[in-house]
């Protein structure tokens, strides 16, 4: 026997029909069926808007701007809200990209926004005069000699390390009243000083 329709059911389908032929001669009948609509539901969802993709280590991400976009198996689409994102706590280096997760009648989708996360700026905090120069005593006209001097830069982070590049006052000729060499260092706009004792005579 054959039967139609043969391909995919449509909800407008309400009999199929069943034939077959012996002898030349061909009978039908049919079969009742009930054919429901496809549920609808959640296939995908997409990125879009201008949210912020930029971040300085230690951030958070910042979803204001972005749009999250649900499409559906029946092809409409609609914005949604009420989705989540991971990480939420604060970003790291390592972070390439965020996780958008939304999750409707059972089904859990995902998209991911790329972003880049720079490092924290490391800012000068101090600097320490950690070996004192070779020279100390003068002679007035003399000029300072950094010979042997080591200065350490301190920053916030906890981090330091030894430096050359600094300047001094006074650069030129030591006057008797000059009794403190002031060693100054500038990095990332930021300029810190110490002061070294000088031995006049």
């Amino acid at each position: 026997y054959t039967y139609s329709p043969e391909g995919p059911l449509q909800t407008g389908n309400k009999v199929v029909t069943v034939t077959y032929e012996e002898g030349g001669i061909r009978k039908t009948a049919t079969v009742e069926i009930e054919v429901k609509a496809k549920p609808v539901t959640l296939d995908r969802i997409e990125i879009s808007g201008t949210h912020k993709t930029e971040y300085t280590e230690g951030e958070r991400f910042n979803p204001e701007g972005m749009v999250v976009t649900a499409y559906y198996t029946d092809g409409n689409s609609k914005v949604v809200e009420g989705y989540t994102y991971s990480p939420e706590g604060p970003l790291q280096t390592g972070n390439k990209v965020v996780t958008v997760t939304y999750e409707e009648g059972g089904i859990r989708k995902t998209a991911i926004v790329e972003i880049e996360v720079k490092a924290k700026p490391v800012v000068l905090e101090r600097i320490e005069i950690t070996a004192n120069p070779t020279k100390t005593t003068y002679t007035e006209g003399e000029s300072f000699d950094p010979t042997g001097i080591e200065v350490t830069a301190r920053y916030f982070d906890g981090s330091s390390k030894t430096v050359t590049g600094y300047t001094w006052s006074p650069s030129g000729p030591l006057r008797a009243t000059d009794d403190t060499i002031i060693i100054s260092y500038t990095e990332g706009n930021v300029t810190r000083a110490a002061g070294i004792t000088r031995t006049a005579r």
